[in-house]
């Protein structure tokens, strides 16, 4: 199956397996703010408006501004703290927030052979995500 919103056959699947691979080895896992950011970026229908906007910023703070995660979560407790929050970050309606399937690079261009390979497909995929998206309006 082709997903209607990056292009590519059977992407959530990748991105399951990658999910595990970063919670059982650390080398991959140094990338998990990157994985879980660029792919909810693309796959717009699982977030609110806001949601999208709020990972933008994320990815922004990641890569430009390089800002480690924990940084990142200190920053932001209050802010996503479901509790305190001024918006929804999930979608409940599944309505798509960019019509883009055209991508430059996608979870598929990312290779897993080792560590390294992945950290950097990972982070190359992640800025051109940031290119592409940080000039849309939503």
């Amino acid at each position: 199956m082709i997903c209607p919103e990056c292009g590519g056959p059977d992407c959530r699947s990748r991105f399951d397996e990658f999910l595990a691979l970063e919670f059982t080895d650390a080398g991959y896992g140094a990338v998990h703010h990157l994985t879980v950011t660029a792919y909810m970026l693309q796959h717009s229908s699982q977030l609110t408006r806001e949601g999208w906007l709020h990972e933008r910023e994320l990815l922004r703070e990641f890569l430009v501004e390089n800002k480690p995660p924990s940084f990142i979560r200190k920053q932001n407790r209050d802010l996503v703290d479901s509790g305190k929050r001024s918006f929804k970050i999930k979608s409940r309606d599944g309505q798509r927030i960019l019509q883009k399937s055209t991508w430059t690079k996608t979870i598929l261009n990312v290779r897993t052979e080792d560590a390294e390979t992945y950290c950097a497909d990972i982070t190359a995929w992640a800025r051109s995500v940031l290119e592409e998206v940080q000039n849309l309006k939503v």
